[in-house]
């Protein structure tokens, strides 16, 4: 009789131990799910664009005093206005059509996503079409090794973009991106920085900084987002309208919006 008991322990003691190292096991498995779950949130905006109800959001979004600043944040490289017209300018492409061209690859699915992103683009604002293409590209994307990147941008960032413009109409005339793939492993951490990057080579110059927009805008001084957000579309939507002119200072733009506010248009 003992002899059962003790195997019945035994048996029981097993038992209780194999639950115990499968429940373990279970806890660290929901415990790195949780994580990456975690960040493939990172990777969104915290309010994704609707394109069926973008035309009443941005109306009304540009009678706020809110979006207002949101959207002079997002398209001046620096605050401010200047009266002497030395200072920050809106500066948009105004042609037709605007050629993107990816010069090397960027890794996998990086061309589909450019492919995606530009497709949005054209979606978001009717005034310019954009394009993926290699017959005179207007803006160029090239993806460097961390030392070449370091001798064209500096070691103090994982993205570079510059441009070149007039200050007044036609606005933008090329556009030049760098992208730093050495310091980024991960195809999400490439297509955040694609994003932002191109969000600057189409006329939005300027950064957010503060930790509660860090989901709110691909523009985030170091964004992990990989999806322009309902609010990041109505900027573009503007900038992209009869509205807003290559030219404009900060003030200008302000007043313009306020208008198309008033206008019920």
């Amino acid at each position: 009789m003992r002899l059962v008991a003790r195997v019945f322990v035994s048996l029981l003691l097993t038992v209780v131990l194999a639950a115990a190292v499968f429940g373990g096991a279970l806890g660290l498995h929901w415990l790195d799910g949780r994580g990456v779950f975690d960040l493939a949130l990172d990777r969104r905006p915290e309010q994704p664009v609707a394109l069926s109800s973008l035309n009443r959001y941005t109306h009304e979004a540009a009678g706020k005093a809110w979006f207002r600043r949101y959207f002079t944040t997002m398209v001046f490289s620096q605050a401010g206005d200047a009266p002497t017209g030395h200072g920050p300018v809106v500066a948009k492409w105004e042609r037709r059509q605007v050629v993107i061209k990816l010069l090397n690859d960027g890794g996998p699915g990086v061309e589909r996503y450019l492919r995606r992103l530009v497709r949005r683009l054209d979606r978001l604002q009717p005034q310019v079409r954009f394009v993926v293409g290699d017959a005179a590209p207007r803006i160029t994307i090239r993806f460097l090794a961390h030392e070449d990147y370091v001798k064209v941008a500096g070691p103090d960032s994982v993205g570079s973009t510059s441009t070149h413009f007039y200050g007044s109409s036609p606005g933008l005339i090329s556009a030049r991106i760098f992208i730093d793939e050495g310091r980024q492993a991960a195809p999400g951490e490439r297509r955040a920085t694609l994003i932002h990057e191109l969000t600057h080579a189409i006329g939005c110059s300027g950064h957010f900084s503060a930790a509660a927009d860090r989901r709110r805008s691909v523009l985030y001084e170091s964004s992990q987002i990989t999806s322009w957000s309902q609010t990041d579309a109505a900027v573009i939507r503007l900038l992209y309208s009869p509205w807003i002119r290559s030219g404009m200072t900060q003030s200008q733009a302000t007043a313009s919006l306020q208008l198309y506010a008033a206008s019920g248009k």
